[in-house]
């Protein structure tokens, strides 16, 4: 008898839960993200709800003419993600692990939603983007770690050679970013 498909509202409470434990390292964080396809695809759904209500957000916190497009920050940050996505294939491959990408990106994104919606609103209700700067480093950093332990099942020298691979595939992303806008010009004070 086959068990029947969770709703994406049940999908979301559960990551809800499974986010939580994956920061603070709990071992049966892995069983609260749905790992399968159908799971990969309510995962980009929910990342795409992430980025949505993000941008309004931001629209509301942020001085009217202070950011850059809305566009091209959907561009930056789709580069970024996917520099940072290639390389965790790449360091999958070579570790022997790539039948656990599925479960990677899924778990990746379901906490990229989370996270980026819960700072989201407390940029509403502090000034600081300091706080939230340090927040999202620390815990980003908390649940990148996790996920490569806890889903994936990485040593801790497989992790350091996720994290370090990670990072290149970010700089290369920054370079194409950098190539499409150019240089920022620098805040007049």
């Amino acid at each position: 008898m086959s068990q029947a498909q969770p709703t994406l509202l049940e999908e979301t409470r559960s990551a809800f839960g499974g986010t939580w434990r994956l920061i603070i390292g709990r071992r049966d964080a892995p069983g609260y993200f749905f790992t399968d396809m159908r799971g990969l695809a309510s995962s980009f759904v929910a990342l795409l709800v992430s980025v949505v209500v993000t941008f309004l957000i931001s629209a509301l916190v942020a001085p009217a003419g202070s950011g850059i497009s809305t566009f091209a920050a959907l561009v930056q940050n789709a580069l970024l993600y996917g520099g940072i996505m290639s390389a965790s294939w790449v360091v999958l491959r070579l570790t022997g692990l790539t039948e656990k990408f599925t479960a990677f990106v899924t778990v990746e994104n379901w906490v990229n939603a989370i996270v980026s919606i819960v700072l989201a609103f407390v940029a509403l209700v502090t000034v600081s983007a300091e706080l939230i700067l340090v927040l999202a480093v620390i815990v980003g950093f908390l649940a990148r770690i996790n996920n490569a332990r806890l889903v994936v099942g990485m040593t801790v020298v497989q992790i350091i050679m996720l994290i370090v691979v990670q990072t290149i595939g970010m700089f290369i992303a920054l370079v194409a970013v950098g190539l499409l806008y150019g240089p920022v010009p620098a805040p007049e004070l």
